[in-house]
């Protein structure tokens, strides 16, 4: 389990290097999507830090602080590295494991040509985990295991629909 921070900055520098910057909206939501698929195959979270169910959709909001100033066009400038503690001359991509590493590079190839607009309207699809949390009340925490649990039905559902 990595710091969210270091996810959404692995899928801005993957759209920088593609030529197809992302957009606030469309990073909160590949970074959603990658912990739903990273609990439902390896049944452990990718990031740290919770979800909170805004009105947008699902958020955390250090990924929102740091890149708010975008508002909603794409993010064109690589993050700066906050450092490695342990060693200052070391990528933050380097504290991935090849499991997480594995789980972003996927949810990039499924997600990288849908828009950020797209990716909402998916996470606020009916009994999504956001809706069910937004439900109590905006900026309730969404839990792990309402993800884990939505993310392996929707996998199940699309895995046997593929090998009809």
């Amino acid at each position: 389990m990595v710091s969210a921070d270091i996810i959404a900055k692995e899928f801005v520098n993957l759209g920088i290097s593609a030529g197809d910057p992302v957009t606030q909206m469309k990073l909160q939501k590949m970074v959603f999507f990658a912990q739903g698929l990273h609990l439902a195959l390896h049944q452990e979270p990718l990031c740290a830090e919770p979800f909170f169910a805004w009105k947008f959709g699902p958020v955390i909001p250090s990924i929102y602080q740091q890149y708010k100033k975008w508002g909603s066009s794409p993010i064109v400038e690589k993050p700066v590295s906050s450092g490695n503690p342990v060693n200052l001359n070391v990528p933050e991509s380097a504290a991935l494991s090849s499991m997480e590493r594995e789980t972003i590079d996927y949810t990039w190839e499924i997600t990288k040509n849908l828009d950020g607009i797209t990716l909402s309207n998916w996470s606020h699809a009916a009994n999504s985990p956001w809706a069910q949390a937004y439900e109590k009340g905006e900026n309730s925490i969404i839990s792990n295991e309402i993800i884990k649990e939505y993310f392996e039905q929707n996998l199940i559902r699309q895995s046997a629909g593929s090998e009809s």
